[in-house]
């Protein structure tokens, strides 16, 4: 960057210098100056388009990082040869754009490097011109064209930096794009902050994707969860039961019709202080690289123990923790590799309940885990969900029979509800699922 702005210096003082001892010649200058500066911009341009397409159409960046992700499956699908070809068909049409960008970097660098030249060119034969006409003295000419030929090398030297400025250009416009871009759901910090009880209400909500927006998740979903009620949502895959947690936690907002939590629009609460209100544990417990303390405290300041040993109670953690030789302060490992999958869910379990939520989100929080697992994290769920509202989803319906509210959901709309034994008198959607999965009814 200094070195870019020294040349410039020097291309303004070297003009001023042309202009003092010869203006014809410095008129000449600047016009080629202004005229290399245009082509020079036109390319910019030209280069950045091609650099963002790339970006956009990275095809062979994409499975690359799939096949690094997934390299166990490939190799135990023996489809080693089928992804290799894969990404050198995918490197083809990278390979295409990076040469026609080579190409337009190659004519730019051959005439920046040979303006000097032309410069030299042009100023002389108008200095010859000037000079048998005697309209300038030699010495005035002389010191002229010196003048513009200190001026081309500075043009010279700035522009070998022309690369750097079109990559840098891009990067920036990319970094920016991301720093103003606005979510959807609103500003973070906008919104009421009222007391949250737990009182939840879909009321005829609608809801698509921007993906596809013309089909329809959700068709005018109505159900209710009163504050301490654990409500489990079922039906067939697709039907919007995770949906209806991501839309609790507002990474996505209605198209149509309301969701209130206590009686109020979810999009008039202060989004911030209604996500601490609120915790998620997914089928997928996800960890940091970190201390099993760490993890738990995740985003708090200053947890007393004892409200860190609580948690790990109701998680039913205590028995796994009291065999580590580090205890709370044993390391999990990159995504918590060093534990099993149950343990990880009940450390989880511990992370929710520590920031004590109003509201529970359980998304299929037992489905990947064994049966003695899911035995001991069942059990620590149905005392985390104690004296709060809790929202389960969950496939194997052994784990629900016991909640205040089942609600069936098919097709985005709620086909029945009531508890687990109002349910199989109705001998309806839920009764035929409950035949499916063969269990004691």
């Amino acid at each position: 960057m200094l070195q870019v702005l020294y040349a410039l210096s020097a291309i303004i003082a070297n003009i001023v210098i042309a202009f003092i001892y010869c203006w014809y010649l410095a008129i000449l200058g600047t016009a080629l100056i202004i005229l290399l500066a245009v082509t020079m911009c036109g390319l910019a341009y030209k280069i950045s388009l091609l650099n963002m397409k790339q970006i956009q159409d990275d095809e062979a960046g994409r499975i690359a990082i799939e096949i690094i992700e997934n390299v166990k499956t490939i190799q135990l699908l023996t489809r080693c040869e089928h992804f290799f070809d894969h990404f050198q068909k995918s490197s083809k049409s990278q390979k295409r754009s990076e040469l026609k960008k080579g190409l337009i970097e190659a004519v730019n660098y051959t005439i920046t490097q040979s303006f000097m030249y032309y410069m030299m060119c042009f100023c002389f034969a108008l200095g010859i011109r000037l000079i048998y006409q005697g309209n300038k003295s030699s010495q005035d000419v002389f010191q002229g064209n010196i003048a513009m030929l200190l001026t081309a090398m500075g043009v010279m030297n700035s522009a070998q930096y022309f690369p750097e400025f079109v990559k840098a250009k891009t990067a920036a416009g990319l970094l920016f794009n991301i720093i103003y871009r606005k979510p959807r759901t609103g500003d973070l910090l906008e919104g009421t902050k009222p007391e949250i009880r737990g009182n939840i209400l879909f009321e005829d909500v609608k809801f698509s994707y921007p993906q596809r927006p013309h089909q329809p998740i959700m068709k005018g979903l109505q159900w209710t969860a009163l504050r301490g009620q654990t409500v489990a949502l079922v039906g067939p895959s697709g039907s919007g039961k995770s949906t209806c947690i991501g839309m609790l936690e507002r990474f996505y907002d209605v198209t149509g019709g309301v969701l209130r939590i206590d009686g109020k629009d979810i999009r008039d609460l202060l989004l911030f202080h209604l996500r601490t209100q609120m915790a998620l544990v997914g089928q997928e417990p996800r960890l940091f690289a970190g201390t099993i303390k760490e993890n738990i405290c995740l985003g708090l300041e200053n947890v007393p123990m004892e409200k860190i040993n609580h948690a790990l109670e109701l998680a039913n953690a205590n028995r796994f923790l009291a065999n580590l030789p580090a205890g709370i302060e044993t390391d999990v490992g990159e995504k918590g590799s060093k534990l099993s999958g149950g343990q990880k869910q009940r450390i989880a379990i511990a992370r929710a309940l520590v920031r004590d939520p109003k509201i529970l989100l359980l998304d299929e929080a037992t489905s990947a885990l064994d049966s003695e697992s899911e035995r001991a994290v069942q059990e620590a769920l149905d005392r985390a969900r104690e004296g709060r509202t809790c929202i389960t989803i969950a496939h194997r319906l052994s784990s629900i029979q016991n909640s205040d509210v089942i609600v069936y959901i098919e097709n985005g709309r709620v086909q029945e509800a009531g508890n687990h034994k109002q349910l199989l008198n109705k001998k309806g959607k839920y009764y035929e699922l409950i035949q499916k999965q063969d269990l004691g009814i």
